[in-house]
C-alpha cells in the first residue's frame, strides 16, 4: 500500500489529479490507494480548508473512485474559492455527467469553455469539447 508524508501528498495534490506525474497509473486504478489518498487529502483540508489545489485533488480522486456526488461537492468548493479555475469547471462538468445531471454539466462546460478561451487554456478547452460531444450522443 502507498505510504507517504503530508508533504509528499501536498506535492502530489499541487500537480493535479490527472497529471501522469502525480501517481503511477496503477495508483489511479487501485481503489485502496485512491481511498488512502482521499483520506490524506481530507486531513490536509482539515488543516487548511482554503487550499484550492487540495480540494481539486480531492474532487479528482473521488471521480477516480466513481464517487461523483462527493466529487461534485469538492469541485464546487474549488470554484467557490477560485471562480476562474478552468480545470475545476471541466472536472465538475464531468462529475455532473457521471452523477446523472447532463443539463447542469452542459452549463458548467459552456462556462468552462469561456474561461479556457479567455485564458488561452487550449488543453482544457479541447477536453471540454470532447465531453460536450459525448453529451450530445446521450439519449
Amino acid at each position: 500500500m502507498f505510504r507517504s508524508t503530508d508533504e509528499d501528498i501536498s506535492k502530489i495534490v499541487a500537480q493535479g489529479p490527472n497529471s501522469s506525474a502525480t501517481f503511477p497509473q496503477l495508483a489511479r486504478s487501485d481503489p485502496d490507494i485512491l481511498k488512502e489518498k482521499v483520506t490524506r487529502i481530507r486531513g490536509l483540508l482539515d488543516k487548511n480548508a482554503g487550499d484550492v489545489e487540495s480540494w481539486f485533488g480531492l474532487g479528482g480522486s473521488l471521480l477516480d473512485l466513481h464517487r461523483s456526488g462527493e466529487a461534485v461537492d469538492a469541485l464546487r468548493r474549488v470554484i467557490e474559492l477560485d471562480p476562474n479555475h478552468t480545470a475545476a469547471h471541466r472536472e465538475l462538468g464531468r462529475a455532473l455527467l457521471e452523477s446523472g445531471n447532463p443539463v447542469e454539466a452542459a452549463e458548467i462546460f459552456a462556462r468552462a469553455i469561456g474561461l479556457a478561451e479567455r485564458d488561452g487554456d487550449r488543453h482544457t478547452g479541447r477536453d471540454i469539447h470532447l465531453y460536450l460531444r459525448q453529451f450530445e450522443k446521450l439519449p
